[in-house]
């Protein structure tokens, strides 16, 4: 996106008044409040607390979105709730909204999400603002365009609660589903990770995946500094400068719901991103090899009975 970040002096309570007021009950920015809308079949009560409940009820799951009004809905519905309750979670979930200018909150509200508007712009300030407001003990972080598959959500939990500190979806150890990405996107995400094993002596498979989970504790520990899309790489750099493993999953990824927004020039800023964090950083501090699931297993599991 190339967006500048937005103001960081703002205390987290204040923030948490502010940024968790439902969409129709705040200003607009630019344009038109977002108009309500109707969603045939929505199921209601998708939320297992209020919207204005920020206690703790074990996981935060966190979409970010910028005009993602149809990828939402998708992602939203296919979250297994059932499945984390079985693992003992009560999952409360945000959209991580960039100031869409269609639908987007008005459909995530519906479906039961609360609604956080940052108030910079782009993707990793928009994180970088959301996290010191984060109270659950898990935090799962994943696009809201539909490539991503929200099926295995316990099973990165469940490598969370096996007490690995930060794991990431690979889709490189996984299956991308045909047209889901160009070969030179492909080439791309293949040599920007391992540029970043080569920098910072560390493998990882996957550096810009957008599907992650953190214990949140370690989560907020990271100095984060990205402001658009290159917070994944961000994110691992941070892990590598700090000691903090990381574990892999492999998973299927999907054809995009909706336009596509990355670039070529993205993926510069992602390699030039990388290096400034590792010429700033100290040396990195040596962990255990990255831990991979086997290839098989990528596939997600099936419908909720």
């Amino acid at each position: 996106m190339g967006w500048t970040g937005g103001e960081w002096h703002e205390s987290t309570a204040s923030i948490e008044r502010e940024a968790f007021r439902s969409s129709r009950d705040r200003p607009a920015r630019g344009r038109s409040s977002v108009p309500e809308v109707e969603i045939e079949n929505a199921p209601p009560g998708l939320l297992d607390r209020p919207a204005d409940n920020l206690e703790a009820s074990g996981l935060s799951i966190v979409l970010p979105a910028l005009n993602e009004e149809r990828g939402v809905a998708a992602v939203l519905r296919r979250i297994p709730r059932q499945g984390l309750r079985r693992l003992g979670f009560s999952a409360s979930i945000y959209l991580l909204d960039g100031n869409s200018t269609d639908r987007t909150r008005a459909v995530a509200e519906r479906l039961g999400a609360s609604v956080f508007v940052q108030s910079g712009r782009g993707k990793g300030s928009a994180f970088r603002e959301f996290v010191p407001t984060i109270t659950e003990r898990f935090t799962v972080v994943l696009d809201s365009d539909g490539t991503y598959p929200p099926e295995m959500i316990p099973r990165l939990v469940k490598k969370l609660r096996a007490g690995n500190p930060v794991v990431v979806g690979s889709r490189m150890r996984g299956s991308i589903e045909r047209g889901a990405m160009s070969n030179a996107n492909l080439l791309g995400n293949r040599l920007l990770s391992g540029f970043a094993s080569l920098l910072f002596r560390i493998r990882i498979s996957d550096v810009c995946s957008g599907m992650w989970a953190f214990d949140s504790a370690k989560l907020k520990s990271l100095g984060l500094t990205a402001e658009g899309f290159e917070l994944e790489a961000d994110i691992f750099a941070e892990c590598a400068l700090r000691g903090i493993p990381i574990a892999e999953v492999p998973i299927p990824y999907s054809k995009r719901i909706g336009e596509p927004k990355l670039r070529l020039r993205e993926g510069l800023r992602i390699a030039f991103a990388l290096v400034r964090k590792r010429i700033r950083g100290k040396e990195p501090r040596p962990v255990e090899p990255i831990v991979a699931e086997r290839a098989e297993i990528f596939a997600p599991p099936g419908p909720e009975a």
